[in-house]
């Protein structure tokens, strides 16, 4: 049973990231959501102080875990009321959100995509989800799909696939991955992003790019477009934002977004990213 996996909290960022899950689920024929909620230091850190030094009492938490349960509920039903033939788990973890999400992954096989639900510059949620999407995204064993909180669902049909013409072999992550773009209508759009000027890309290196696409990935409509940014991820939004862009795929190497989030804050690229998907391949 093809299964998403969905962190949540208790911001309107998860539970956009939950409605997405939904559409995606629905589309790509998963049949199974799974809905992780950790024990976040913020939340719960009163149910791991060590006996006799808590100056909680019982019922406080209590109506916490009451509240968690009243979550589950409400987004169970934002799932099942649309799509009643998705089946959905609940999960409640005592360890960290990064361990919890491994160790769910360990136990489930039938998982293939994590959800992540991410903060923008005009929401002011500060999800402990969204907080951690570098480190999940770095760790998890399966493909991590990015959803800023103010995107909506629409169907796919262009595809940015920024690309490092040095490293063309990091495409092979592709292959692996075809029933998220085998789909009627899905064209391919593969951007490379020269960072220093007067380095342009050789004829040589193109049309080696361009032979391996087409060796590849030839049941795909496709374009190569070759770009100069300094930044690299101002290269990719700038373009994606004056071509029609549904989605884009991060591939390992140089051009990959958790490449460049490495040595530069989230808030230069994920929350930058303020209107498209990110799907980071594995």
């Amino acid at each position: 049973m093809r299964t998403i996996l969905v962190p949540v909290d208790f911001t309107s960022t998860t539970e956009n990231a939950v409605q997405l899950a939904a559409e995606w689920a629905n589309h790509y024929d998963y049949q199974h959501i799974i809905l992780l909620k950790t024990a976040g230091k913020s939340e719960f850190e009163i149910l791991h102080i060590a006996e006799g030094h808590s100056f909680v009492n019982e019922e406080s938490v209590n109506n916490l875990l009451a509240r968690t349960e009243s979550l589950f509920t409400q987004l169970i039903n934002v799932i099942t009321e649309k799509y009643p033939q998705i089946q959905v788990s609940k999960i409640l973890s005592d360890w960290s959100l990064t361990r919890s999400i491994n160790e769910v992954i360990k136990n489930q096989p039938s998982i293939e995509l994590i959800v992540l639900g991410s903060d923008d510059h005009a929401s002011s949620n500060d999800s402990y989800v969204s907080g951690n999407i570098i480190s999940i995204a770095r760790t998890s064993r399966v493909k991590t799909l990015i959803v800023p909180h103010h995107y909506r669902y629409s169907p796919i049909k262009n595809i940015l696939i920024p690309c490092d013409i040095k490293g063309i072999t990091k495409l092979e992550r592709l292959f692996h991955h075809k029933s998220v773009i085998q789909r009627e209508d899905v064209r391919l759009q593969f951007l490379n992003i020269d960072t220093h000027k007067g380095d342009d890309t050789s004829d040589e290196k193109k049309q080696e790019l361009e032979d391996y696409i087409h060796q590849h990935l030839t049941e795909f409509p496709s374009s190569i477009h070759y770009s100069y940014d300094e930044n690299i991820i101002n290269g990719i939004l700038s373009f994606a934002s004056s071509h029609a862009t549904d989605l884009i795929i991060a591939l390992p190497g140089r051009h990959s977004f958790l490449y460049y989030l490495a040595s530069r804050s989230i808030s230069e690229g994920i929350y930058q990213n303020t209107n498209l998907p990110v799907l980071v391949l594995k």
